[in-house]
């Protein structure tokens, strides 16, 4: 099968600080693949240069066989669908205007939406349980809706790959269930790649295909979660001991006292 994204040797600094170093990610049609590490551990920098926001000091990042930095921001957009932490805005827009928002790579200079960003609007906001809010303030809504505001803003890109910095962050687990439900769905039923970073061990287990633990920059594993998440590999990276037990099906992790 064709990847959509394929890294190789990726390496990034900010100055002289190195952050990421030796990267290399294949990623497949219709996968999910979370990418788990302390703070610092490089996450965020990784899907920045996925993205094509930032650009690799060495190797390559290719989205189907083109290079992210020398793609066109417009041509990236319709494509790979970025959805950052907690977003935030600066004006009083409505949930209905920041989806559309999403539209932004298929309009013009000078154009507005036309009926069919309007539709495909409506069917995101539906997708994700959000249409009933569409007339709501962004600032006003909680931020579990916020942030599945932002996932519709991302599906109206009609995008092939969905990129997600830390989609559960401060959020409940009623919440944290319901993106990681949805995310799921858009996987299975529309064929959608998705790529998160995330701290949420336990979601980890259930929902990705593949996981990816980055430690001080580098993969310290990669593999099915039932492979890396276990007491040694997550001991080193998050720099505590901890145990997980495997009993019945379930999985528990707690640290060492």
């Amino acid at each position: 099968m064709a990847t959509i994204i394929n890294c190789s040797d990726l390496a990034f600094s900010y100055n002289e600080t190195s952050v990421l170093r030796g990267i290399n990610l294949s990623i497949v049609p219709g996968k999910m693949l979370g990418i788990l590490g302390a703070n610092g551990a490089g996450k965020s920098t990784l899907l920045k240069i996925l993205c094509g926001v930032l650009k690799p000091k060495s190797g390559e990042a290719l989205f189907k066989d083109k290079e992210l930095s020398k793609m066109d921001r417009r041509e990236i957009a319709k494509g790979i669908a970025y959805i950052p932490q907690d977003p935030m805005f600066a004006f009083p827009f409505t949930v209905n205007e920041v989806v559309l928002m999403g539209r932004a790579p298929y309009i013009g200079s000078f154009e507005f939406e036309r009926e069919k960003d309007r539709e495909i609007a409506k069917r995101a906001m539906e997708t994700v349980g959000i249409f009933h809010l569409k007339d709501r303030l962004i600032s006003e809504v909680s931020a579990g809706e916020r942030q599945l505001s932002s996932i519709a803003r991302g599906l109206v890109q009609e995008p092939e790959i969905m990129i997600l910095d830390e989609p559960a962050t401060y959020l409940d687990v009623k919440h944290r269930t319901e993106i990681m439900n949805i995310l799921r769905e858009l996987k299975e039923e529309r064929g959608l790649s998705i790529i998160a970073a995330t701290h949420d061990i336990f979601s980890s287990l259930f929902y990705f295909d593949e996981i990816m633990i980055l430690k001080d920059g580098s993969i310290l594993a990669e593999g099915k979660s039932d492979e890396v998440i276990n007491s040694e590999i997550l001991s080193s990276a998050y720099g505590i001991q901890v145990t997980v037990k495997k009993e019945n099906g379930r999985v528990f992790v707690f640290p060492n006292q």
